[in-house]
């Protein structure tokens, strides 16, 4: 088992925290397995953040303290997941392939099956620009470890 220091964009923070979001999707650069921990750290604008609730600068995340110092890795919000399953790029661009043609109507087993894969979808298209996962990448479900 391994433990995994990562950047997540803030715009996905919130979500991987409340456990509504239970996948990453990831460069497999670092060979992800099953049991290994992510790191995840918050990431704004090309910098480390920390929501600053109580601040009096809002109830936002940002990137500089008080003093006007960009925070470092260990100062940001810092959410730890554990990895529960790895899908390949082939695996899931093949899933999704073979049921483009099924009527929506049959299509899915349960609605949780639904969600989670127009989820992953919703976040190909948005910050991939992409239908497809691209090769080399992979799904990471994930679970926050407490």
């Amino acid at each position: 088992m391994k433990t995994h220091d990562l950047k997540l964009d803030i715009k996905y923070f919130e979500d991987v925290k409340s456990g509504k979001k239970n996948f990453e999707i990831r460069k497999n650069d670092r060979d992800f397995q099953v049991g290994d921990i992510l790191e995840l750290k918050a990431f704004k604008n090309g910098y480390y953040a920390k929501r600053n609730s109580g601040s009096g600068f809002g109830d936002d995340y940002h990137v500089m303290d008080p003093d006007g110092c960009l925070y470092s890795p260990e100062q940001a919000d810092t959410i730890k997941v554990k990895i529960l399953n790895v899908i390949s790029a082939d695996e899931y661009n093949n899933f999704q392939e073979s049921v483009n043609g099924i009527p929506q109507s049959i299509k899915w087993a349960n609605s949780y099956q639904e969600t989670y894969i127009r989820t992953i979808n919703e976040v190909l298209e948005d910050f991939f620009v992409t239908d497809r996962l691209p090769d080399g990448c992979v799904i990471l479900g994930i679970e926050v470890v407490k």
